[in-house]
């Protein structure tokens, strides 16, 4: 292979305003390996979407997607793929719309 990025979604949740609540503190990935031949490019952007509320008002539950974007690119082609995953408060969390790749959730290494 000529690229290889692999990370796991990670994030802090349990946290609450005034006692209310369960929020997520801090999203975002741990990185297993990031590897590119000599001749290749690896660039890799996190971003965390717009929070959502996904409890009530009175016992709101807060969730951000957290998307990964990876780009492979040497002298002919450039790759891209995106995964999403959504991370909740209450330490919950939905893997999203993710492209051709090999992906995981759950705690697994996701490989691009």
């Amino acid at each position: 292979k000529l690229t290889k990025f692999a990370w796991q979604f990670v994030w802090k949740y349990g946290g609450d305003m005034n006692g209310v609540g369960k929020y997520v503190t801090q999203a975002g990935v741990d990185i297993d390996t990031a590897y590119a031949y000599l001749s290749e490019h690896l660039d890799v952007e996190v971003k965390s979407l717009k929070p959502v509320n996904y409890g009530t008002s009175t016992a709101p539950v807060g969730g951000v997607d957290v998307q990964v974007s990876v780009s492979s690119h040497g002298l002919f082609e450039k790759t891209t793929k995106v995964c999403t995953m959504t991370v909740k408060g209450d330490g919950t969390s939905a893997l999203g719309t993710c492209e051709h790749g090999t992906f995981g959730h759950d705690g697994e290494a996701v490989v691009v």
